[in-house]
């Protein structure tokens, strides 16, 4: 039976781009009447993926005062809103490149261009070529989640409000949000982050695909004792005599010590032999994967992730979270309703009670956007979660995330990545491994609306805190579980990271320059995937809950098939029209797109870039007026000559002020600095800047939606470990001698043990 969790909402979808329909099939995927309203503009295969369970009508036949929620979308060209009289209780949705307000509200963007100027292009491709561009229409999928995320906190405020209201969403700013640690680097270290070739661009070393005799593997050792199971298994153990390493973490700055001797190795094993032996160890590791391949993969076959395409011999990925175990509603555990006596500072979410328990990034960021929407976030820290007491001075220098790369006097609260996940939350330091913090853990349980956490599967129900036990303390309770592949299926207690994943996913054979692909991505995309389809999942279920008769519930939202879900496209693609080969940045339909060189300056060391893109003959002709030179789309490689001389000799950003002038879709590769300082996004408010404690005065981003009558900010600092020990507790009935023995104890502490 198809998901029905949004059967009593109307919503109406004008074909715009991929953004709008991703948007929309969200609210299709679970229930929702979505109509069509018009002939979509997108490609064949893309409609095929994108439009499923919506229904084709004329704008003309729709009655608005039944319509709950309008979604417009637009690219590459700006949004023009339609003309409709105001409707009270409409949410209207607008997603478009760059918004409806700010210095770029009338720029055009493309694929291309979105990653260029979020500053996510620096991180792909190799340091002495042209930087690349992401995945396929990822800015887009992720623009559309956020969509679906502010139309369901509109409607929570309506709720309350009475009325419905705006949501806007950018493309850029998305994008400029879902850095991980780009933008921290900078401001902790002055370190700009870049490309470092065919591998992830955080920590580690090995970090990226290699062959293997019959395919590739992707591998990620992040931790020292990941690398030495490497060395051990791989018989390279003699490498740490090389006179450059002293510990693994020394493999980074020097990756050509064991890429060499890993590289030969693994030529003479198996794929599959590898994954298992790898895995085996607790090495993050799993085969790559095209989109066609995926098709075949035993996970997603055991799972029964792929569903067959009405009148095609296709399949598509299905809904990338699953809901179960659901409860009747108790009047003992009264699900959570829209507050109705509210500020006008308080979020859509004011007055939700969320346990977090979740770690790195997929599940930190889905709690930080709720919290941000208002919802009150403890977030329940391992004693030793933030690290030792003392951490070696290499370690810092690696991270390039704590202030100054210097440990001060309380060196856990100083990591800026803990910090930006955890923007207004609380900080409970309790040690589940013991039975005294299971039992008040316990005790917690029932106070809270939703828990979630992304532990592998064996991890809750070690703690004896199974879904089952987790329902039968508190039945009202939503509780979201963000595996790396599942609960189920023969990679269910595979260890993995989103560095692994977005190549076991398809995302590596997307991406690549004509002569080398599959190629790694800059960043570990299938975190912020995953994070945002489990936050709509908890959207859902609180929507669900609120106006209907159930309430308690377990979801799953498999980090794996979030990310095969956001390149559904791609899979219908390649199985209908054949699969895409990359060729760096150029698109296939497009009359000519590339990056080109341009003039440097104090900040790009050489390493100054400009995307622009032409789809067509209008686009073409554009360009040849701004450069003074008849350019032919019918030699891409002596265009692209052209456009590279020309380019040279010009400042970046200037030079597309002038391009988006004469109407041509273009945008600099702005870089951590820049953006930071980007007059654009100054004037979306796209930033927050806290004097945070153990660390100074630092910048984030927003969550980056904006909603016209509704708040969405963060309200407090990041806490300090263990910060409000006392304060969750005492509100959960503890007495204060009871929460002195915790602490005497070491049940719940204030640093790291050691």
């Amino acid at each position: 039976m198809a998901p029905s969790e949004l059967q009593d909402l109307i919503v109406v979808e004008v074909p715009g781009s991929i953004a709008g329909a991703y948007c929309a099939k969200v609210f299709a995927d679970r229930g929702a009447h979505v109509m069509l309203a018009g002939t979509s503009t997108l490609a064949d295969h893309q409609s095929l993926y994108l439009h499923p369970n919506k229904t084709r009508c004329e704008l003309d036949a729709i009655d608005w005062s039944t319509v709950d929620v309008l979604i417009e979308s637009s690219a590459p060209d700006p949004l023009t809103p339609l003309p409709l009289a105001d409707s009270e209780h409409l949410v209207r949705v607008q997603i478009s490149p760059f918004a409806s307000s700010g210095p770029y509200a009338t720029w055009k963007s493309t694929d291309l261009v979105d990653y260029a100027m979020s500053g996510h292009s620096y991180l792909y491709g190799h340091p002495d070529r042209e930087p690349l561009r992401g995945p396929p229409h990822q800015p887009a999928v992720a623009s559309g989640l956020f969509g679906f995320i502010g139309a369901m906190a509109a409607l929570f405020a309506r709720e309350r409000l009475g009325h419905g209201q705006t949501v806007d969403v950018s493309h850029m700013q998305v994008m400029v949000a879902l850095h991980q640690v780009t933008l921290l680097r900078w401001q902790m270290s002055q370190s700009v982050a870049r490309r470092l070739g065919n591998r992830y661009t955080g920590p580690g070393q090995p970090n990226g695909p290699y062959p293997c005799k019959d395919g590739w593997v992707s591998i990620a050792c992040v931790t020292t004792p990941q690398a030495e199971a490497l060395l051990a298994v791989t018989g390279l153990t003699h490498l740490m005599d090389h006179p450059d390493i002293s510990s693994p973490l020394d493999f980074q700055s020097h990756p050509h010590v064991l890429d060499e001797p890993l590289n030969e190795w693994l030529l003479t094993q198996t794929v599959d032999d590898v994954v298992e032996l790898f895995q085996a160890m607790r090495i993050p590791t799993c085969p790559l994967r095209s989109p066609l391949e995926l098709l075949d993969d035993p996970q997603l076959i055991a799972r029964e992730f792929f569903e067959p395409l009405p009148g095609t011999n296709a399949k598509a990925p299905r809904s990338p979270f699953t809901m179960s175990h659901r409860q009747p509603r108790s009047d003992e555990f009264p699900t959570w309703q829209p507050g109705t006596d509210l500020g006008v500072d308080d979020g859509p979410l004011t007055g939700l009670r969320v346990l977090d328990l979740a770690r790195v990034w997929a599940g930190p960021l889905c709690a930080r956007i709720l919290s941000d929407l208002g919802a009150e976030v403890v977030w329940v820290e391992a004693p030793w979660s933030r690290g030792p007491s003392e951490v070696p001075q290499s370690v810092l220098d690696a991270a390039m995330y704590f202030a100054a790369s210097e440990s001060g006097e309380r060196q856990w609260n100083r990591n800026t990545h803990f910090v930006k996940y955890s923007l207004g939350k609380q900080s409970l330091a309790l040690d589940l491994q013991s039975e005294a913090g299971r039992a008040a853990f316990e005790r917690l349980v029932p106070q809270f609306d939703v828990l979630l956490e992304n532990f592998s599967t064996r991890v809750m129900p070690q703690f004896g805190l199974g879904e089952g036990r987790l329902h039968e303390l508190h039945p009202g309770l939503i509780y979201l579980t963000m595996p790396g592949y599942g609960r189920s299926g023969p990679a269910e207690n595979w260890l993995a990271y989103g560095s692994t994943v977005d190549s076991h996913a398809g995302l590596s054979n997307l991406i690549g320059y004509a002569d080398e692909s599959p190629w790694k991505g800059g960043v570990a995309w299938p975190d912020p995937v995953a994070g945002l389809h489990a936050c709509c999942a908890v959207l859902v279920a609180l929507w669900s809950g609120s106006q209907n008769d159930s309430s308690g519930l377990t979801i799953e939202a498999a980090q794996f098939e979030s990310t095969v879900a956001a390149i559904g496209d791609q899979i219908v693609e390649a199985q209908l029209v054949g699969p895409a080969v990359p060729n760096g940045n150029r698109q296939a339909g497009f009359v000519a797109q590339g990056v080109y060189r341009c003039r440097d300056n104090a900040s790009t060391s050489g390493d100054a870039w400009i995307a622009v893109s032409v789809p067509d003959a209008d686009a073409l002709a554009a360009l040849s007026t701004v450069i003074g030179a008849e350019l032919s789309g019918d030699d891409h490689d002596q265009l692209d000559e052209i456009v590279s001389s020309w380019a040279s000799e010009r400042d970046a950003m200037d030079l597309a002020h002038e391009l988006q002038a004469a109407g041509i879709a273009a945008g600099p590769i702005l870089i951590a600095p820049s953006l930071l300082a980007d007059p654009h996004l100054a004037a979306r408010n796209a930033w927050v800047t806290v004097d945070q404690p153990d660390v100074g005065v630092f910048t984030a981003p927003l969550t980056p939606i904006r909603l016209s009558h509704s708040s969405i900010t963060v309200r407090a600092p990041a806490p300090t470990f263990g910060q409000h020990n006392h304060q969750v507790l005492a509100a959960a009935g503890f007495a204060t001698e009871e929460i002195a023995s915790l602490f005497e104890q070491g049940v719940i502490v204030d640093a790291p043990p050691g």
